[in-house]
């Protein structure tokens, strides 16, 4: 095939693909806008050209969040992120976006790659779908609790005399009516988080010694499995805003997922640094690590990942998205990292204290030249 063969078919697999796609330079300016991104943005091809990203897409993953930073980074796609851009009359649209990077043999940004779609549709359906579960999940409490309720009277005498053999069953029974329980409680609590209805007690607090208390928690546990429990703290570190119940339990439920997915006799280490945001705190294992396929579904409600070298770890697939869920209410993120073989690193990114709750980075630039429970333990 001729080189002019081969432009006529990339033309067409551009203008007629039904995904939205626009292609960048080095310096973040659009030099390829196809129709379905038109349809999608508002802006036609001709007023695009040559505009920064950000200008166009003012997307809620633009500036540090970029995708394209990313994978200038790690040097993998981004496949799938939610985000919400306004179009050009400043309505505001939730899409579902792909981005890789190009590189040349020093890092640098090349060109980037943008595919996204409209997902105003699948949101909706998601949020009748999540409205529907809280609906049937919040209706189970009422049954569970009368059933927990007899079920303790029976235990105590008050129908009469149990063998030991009754008693066993019953036992086993109220154990699994308290783990239903709990998942009703850890369900219910992550649909108030994602609606904007929990509500955050924020007040400056020392995360040093917040952290020294959790991990000093978790020692026993950790011990068990002969994996040292380590923390690293900078000489200096300023108070946070943040609810520190909530932010225990983010905390909590990583360094318990850590315990339980690393190897025995290895560390897990509790590392905080500072970050261009903000304080960075980091949990990495030496576990069996995560498929870069599994990476993005990690914090999503109920996802649990395939059996590993961990072996069956017990869990409702709620804990990472209530991880998610709590850390960006405060107006951070969290980021997973992880190779298979080589364990995996969860990073809770928190804003500066002062910082604007929920604030988005500016811009969508990257500079030129710049070089996920596994099923949560509920």
């Amino acid at each position: 095939m001729t080189s002019t063969g081969r432009e006529k078919i990339c033309d067409l697999v551009i203008r007629e693909l039904p995904m939205a796609l626009f292609i960048v330079d080095d310096r973040l300016r659009i030099i390829e806008f196809n129709a379905a991104a038109e349809r999608i943005t508002g802006w036609p091809k001709k007023d695009a050209l040559g505009r920064p990203c950000s200008d166009v897409l003012l997307s809620s993953l633009c500036g540090e969040r970029c995708p394209l930073r990313e994978s200038v980074e790690n040097g993998r796609t981004c496949r799938e992120r939610d985000a919400v851009i306004s179009t050009r009359s400043g309505q505001k649209k939730a899409i579902i976006l792909s981005s890789v990077a190009l590189v040349d043999d020093h890092g640098r940004l090349e060109y980037g790659i943008e595919l996204f779609r409209d997902a105003t549709a699948i949101k909706k359906l998601e949020a009748q779908k999540k409205n529907l579960i809280s609906l049937f999940t919040h209706d189970l409490k009422v049954p569970v609790a009368i059933a927990g309720g007899f079920l303790e009277r029976l235990l105590q005498g008050k129908a009469g005399p149990l063998n030991e053999k009754q008693v066993r069953y019953l036992e086993s029974i109220r154990r699994e009516i308290h783990r239903l329980e709990g998942y009703i409680r850890s369900f219910l609590e992550i649909a108030r988080i994602e609606s904007g209805r929990l509500e955050l007690h924020i007040e400056p607090h020392d995360l040093g010694r917040l952290l020294r208390e959790i991990v000093d928690g978790f020692k026993v546990q950790a011990a068990k499995k002969r994996i040292r429990l380590s923390l690293e703290l900078p000489d200096s570190l300023p108070p946070v805003n943040i609810d520190s119940l909530q932010m225990n339990r983010v905390i909590s439920n990583l360094i318990d997922n850590a315990i339980k997915y690393s190897y025995e006799g290895t560390t897990v280490r509790v590392v905080v640094r500072s970050g261009e945001s903000g304080p960075v705190v980091e949990i990495r294992d030496q576990g069996p690590g995560i498929a870069p396929e599994e990476q993005e579904h990690i914090f999503d409600s109920f996802y649990r990942i395939p059996e590993n070298g961990a072996g069956h770890v017990a869990g409702t697939g709620l804990g990472l998205a209530a991880v998610k869920a709590i850390v960006e209410a405060h107006g951070g993120r969290v980021r997973l990292e992880s190779e298979p073989g080589r364990g995996s690193s969860f990073m809770v990114m928190l804003p500066r204290a002062g910082e604007e709750k929920g604030r988005q980075g500016a811009g969508g630039g990257l500079p030129v030249g710049s070089g996920q429970e596994r099923g949560a333990a509920g």
